[in-house]
């Protein structure tokens, strides 16, 4: 092999490369390498991304009279003993991604002459924004750049992470360019998870489409370089930095500063600040300049006095928010120490960047003990003119001097920090009534009065759909804006009012929907929601099918006039529980009956018009009911009495196209305020008129359906495996073939251990997620340890209440959507668990369209209406009001609680209901499962159950969430 270098290197230096070459560059002959989870991923980014942004680029200035022909033969030797950096990624159909070993025939060099440096940064700049071709280019490029000097630049792909340390990358091609041995590769740093790139540029400054010149550079600027960010330094003295007693506590002090910093000079917005785990002052992974190893983040603005405590202490970092601007604070890890060639000096260009998931960057380095370098790095969406501006006024602050800021909406405005700084006074005491009002709306709706502004959301039985309501009564009530994925990563009232945007518009009117007379006869079409249900109901015949059973039994007398009376006033305010559905031409409309005219039919029954008996079969036969929607009301509410023990029971049966679990909430509350009045002699006093259902259904039909929304789930579910029996070898049905469906059902349910659900709601908390996230994630797990597919679709119900001006109003908001989740191979239980919230959280705007719309879109027009595209359905119930009671004007209560009964028919496959429920102060978790039984059999139905409880056992008692889901135990099969 020294042969190949004979006239280049002496022959002891040939013979001490090929010693190099046999102790460290033997490599297996199988071409096929293992592929870890971060190159999968960054190969997939890289397909989707379809630019350079995966790419980084590195590059030093060499001085001296480095000896080129010796430099590029010591590149090729680094290829040659370093076959990390000489991979090929390949996909095909049939084995799918791989990790070949490249050509050694390949030139890993490319040498370009150039005119001067700036003609070589821009060349460089359009390597490292042209993509690799991976399948068939190395991950990393050399350049050489010569003409009145000599420049040596690397661009590299992220998908090396993993592998390459640019320290030793440099430090081993010393040692070939030196011709001594080189040393043992070191471990590498993991990188750090990188954050998207914001859709949307957060601090006030961007750039803007002027051309400015000076005498400096009259030459028009390259367009590449045009489009970069700003990359800049100075050196300081180190005494105007505050004290410190180590690298950590130095490092948070001028980080915070730099925070409070930017957010004064953009206006007192609040920003993300992130800085590195520990002491280290290393680089990491690709970052040859930057440490970013493990990262801390924490959001604050121009005042908070108790940061830098907060930022030492910090165990578990913030999640990341795009809507704030991102500012890391780091080391400066300067490369250039690595790389010394004999003879030749090496200094690293400032190379601006074409790609940043931060704002802002600032890194330090300490080159001696009387100075201090700091580099500033800025997004290249930001004007240019604003680095040296604010690295300028920075270094100002830093020595306590006045400065100047950099947003001046008016001539008045404060010309310093500290003005700055008193202005920002309003800000905080509106972030103070924010979190009083986000509190309000937190008590309201999960009932708890007592909540603290520091108390977990979740921790109090919050959960998507509630906060759907809070995030929507803030931003119809108080004009006060947040993301539920904010919500989820600071679950307090504290903590999220930091993320809360006040939009700057009027209030809006009274609604004009609510000012309808109520006892009008009115006509409307159906809903989306209704029309998609009412489809599978016509397929079945309008059978008992949508028929929504609820019974209560009152452990306290309860006077059935009054009661009923009551359930007239909720009917009057609420007509959709007052209408006939109507078929005309084919079209199906619900008209509202006249309140007037609510005793002339049969809904109401009192206990004496029926025979005592036993409580379950009485029940039983209230909820058999077959509605004649065209010529009944869509409810019967039916007094019975236990024979055993003289209580009253009430069963409430309802058909589900005029209610969902939401509107059953709403309408106990509302009764019970209707009924102390009664029971007083009094009509109800409501808290103002509120929108009707059939209001939002012509709304919705005059808006028709959103195709954005459409297309969402059509481009998520189109190709996605059909959903089958878990245990079944051969597919039952396709939807797109109408096929007759069995409804036979069978159910058991089971108590999650109180240690157990403990341990499930602290995964939830160690992973920003809700319990039903947790409970999700651990089921379709179960699912998928007894042989469920690696790409499983899951239906669950959302509320589908969008438009917050009709979170008041009962009726039939509810839609059915379909969750792809995937099981990768290497998939960890967290990863699984931010999978199910993302998708979750991510889909929420999206869920005006049911499912019936998609399975057309997917199948055509007759698409099964009896079978959908999903075997497996997962659902909450959290807090449902049929345990309570109702509390009279003289301070007694009527006490009732809720009476389950027994299902028959299960419509979906396998469907799990999660039942959070908080009884006289004592939470409880149960899961309750139907299941078809054309599909299952008891013994499968009692080994899923036993699956899942197996499941959640061990997710409660995981303390690392990163263990693959594949390490689980394997689920014992009686």
């Amino acid at each position: 092999m020294s042969g190949y270098f004979d006239n280049i290197l002496s022959d002891d230096e040939a013979q001490r490369l090929d010693l190099a070459f046999q102790t460290l560059g033997a490599r297996a002959a199988d071409a096929s390498q293992p592929l870890s989870e971060a190159e999968e991923l960054a190969w997939f980014m890289h397909q989707q991304r379809g630019d350079g942004s995966s790419q980084q680029a590195m590059a030093w200035r060499l001085g001296g009279e480095p000896d080129i022909g010796r430099l590029v033969s010591a590149l090729e030797a680094l290829t040659r003993l370093m076959p990390e950096l000489d991979v090929r990624y390949d996909f095909d159909d049939e084995q799918g991604l791989r990790k070949l070993r490249g050509s050694a025939t390949l030139n890993p060099v490319s040498i370009q002459a150039v005119l001067d440096e700036r003609q070589a940064v821009s060349r460089l700049l359009q390597a490292q924004a042209a993509p690799l071709e991976l399948a068939r280019e190395a991950p990393i490029r050399f350049l050489l750049f010569t003409g009145t000097g000599a420049i040596l630049g690397v661009v590299a792909h992220d998908i090396l992470a993993e592998t390459l340390s640019c320290r030793q990358l440099l430090t081993t091609l010393s040692a070939l360019y030196n011709g001594i041995e080189p040393t043992p590769s070191f471990a590498i740093i993991p990188p750090v998870p990188t954050l998207a790139e914001a859709s949307e540029l957060a601090l006030p400054w961007p750039r803007q489409a002027t051309a400015l010149r000076d005498y400096q550079t009259s030459v028009p600027q390259d367009e590449l370089l045009a489009q970069a960010g700003v990359r800049i330094a100075t050196r300081v003295a180190r005494k105007i930095l505050p004290a410190a007693d180590n690298p950590a506590t130095l490092l948070a002090a001028i980080a915070v500063r730099f925070a409070r910093f930017i957010s004064a000079q953009s206006g007192g917005q609040p920003v993300q600040l992130s800085v590195p785990q520990g002491d280290a002052q290393q680089a990491s992974g690709l970052d040859a300049w930057m440490s970013t190893a493990q990262l801390k983040r924490l959001t604050l603005g121009p005042v908070d006095p108790d940061a830098e405590s907060h930022l030492l202490a910090q165990q578990t970092a913030e999640r990341a928010n795009p809507q704030l601007a991102q500012l890391l604070v780091t080391w400066l890890a300067d490369s250039s120490v690595a790389l010394q060639l004999d003879g030749v000096s090496a200094e690293r260009l400032l190379l601006p960047p074409l790609h940043t998931p931060f704002e802002m960057v600032l890194a330090l380095s300490l080159p001696d003990p009387d100075s201090v370098v700091l580099e500033l790095v800025t997004d290249p969406r930001l004007t240019p003119h604003a680095a040296p501006f604010l690295l300028e006024q920075f270094v100002a602050f830093l020595a306590g001097r006045l400065i100047t800021t950099a947003l001046l909406p008016a001539a008045e405005q404060p010309s310093t920090l500290h003005e700055s700084v008193l202005a920002t006074q309003d800000a905080q005491a509106e972030n103070a009534e924010i979190t009083q009002l986000i509190l309000a709306e937190f008590r309201d709706a999960l009932v708890a009065p007592e909540m603290t502004a520091d108390e977990d959301f979740f921790d109090r039985g919050g959960h998507s759909l509630v906060a759907t309501r809070v995030i929507g009564r803030l931003l119809s009530l108080h004009r006060i804006e947040l993301n539920i994925n904010d919500l989820f990563s600071h679950a307090t009232a504290r903590g999220l009012s930091a993320y809360a945007k006040r939009q700057a518009v009027a209030e809006p009117s009274a609604p004009q929907l609510a000012a309808q007379t109520q006892g009008e006869a009115v006509q409307a079409p159906l809903s989306l929601a209704q029309h998609s249900l009412w489809k599978v109901y016509e397929a079945f015949g309008h059978d008992e099918i949508f028929n929504l059973p609820f019974a209560i039994c009152f452990l306290d007398p309860v006077d059935e006039t009054a009661l009923r009376q009551a359930f007239i006033d909720v009917m009057t305010r609420h007509s959709v529980l007052r209408s006939l559905f109507i078929d005309r031409d084919g079209e199906v409309y619900q008209q509202v009956v006249p309140a007037a005219d609510l005793l002339d039919y049969g809904w109401f029954y009192f206990s004496d018009e029926t025979p005592a008996g036993d409580a379950s079969e009485l029940l039983a036969r209230a909820g058999d009911h077959r509605f004649d929607l065209t010529a009944e009301l869509p409810l019967r509410a039916t007094f019975l009495r236990d024979a055993a023990t003289g209580q009253q029971l009430l069963s409430l049966l309802f058909h589900h196209v005029v209610l969902d679990e939401w509107s059953l909430n709403l309408m106990m509350d509302e009764l019970g305020v209707a009924y102390s009045q009664r029971v007083a002699g009094q009509a109800p006093q409501w808290n103002g008129e509120v929108p009707q259902f059939h209001a939002f259904a012509r709304q919705q039909q005059a808006g028709g359906v959103v195709q954005q929304h459409l297309d969402y789930w059509l481009d998520n579910l189109r190709d996605a495996p059909v959903g089958q029996p878990l245990f079944q070898q051969q597919p039952s049905h396709h939807p797109a073939v109408p096929a007759d469906a069995d409804v036979d059902g069978g159910w058991l349910e089971f108590d999650v251990d109180p240690a157990v659900a403990d341990g499930l709601y602290a995964q939830a908390r160690k992973n920003n997620a809700s319990l039903f996230n947790v409970v999700y994630a651990g089921i379709t797990s179960a699912l998928r340890l007894l042989g469920g597919p690696a790409d499983l679709l899951v239906g669950t119900s959302t509320s589908g209440r969008n438009d917050a001006e009709f979170f008041d109003t009962i009726g039939y908001f509810t839609t059915v959507v379909v969750h792809r989740v995937r099981f990768a191979e290497q998939l960890t239980v967290a990863g699984l668990i931010d999978q199910v919230k993302n998708t979750i959280n991510g889909s929420m705007p999206y869920t005006d369209i049911p499912i019936d719309l998609v399975e057309e879109g997917l199948f055509g027009v007759d698409a099964d209406r009896k079978n959908h595209m999903f075997e497996v359905f997962i659902q909450i119930h959290s807090r449902i009001k049929l345990n309570g009671a109702f509390t009279l004007q003289d301070g007694s209560r009527v006490a009732y609680r809720q009476v389950e009964p027994e299902k028959t028919a299960s419509l979906l496959g396998l469907q799990f209901e999660v039942m959070e429920e908080n009884l006289d102060g004592a939470k409880s978790l149960r899961v309750m499962m139907t299941y078809r039984t054309d599909h299952y059999t008891a013994h499968q139905a009692e080994l899923i159950a036993g699956s899942i409880q197996h499941v959640f056992s061990h997710f409660a008692q995981l303390a690392d969430g990163d263990m693959p889901l594949a390490a689980l135990p394997p689920v014992p099969r009686q």
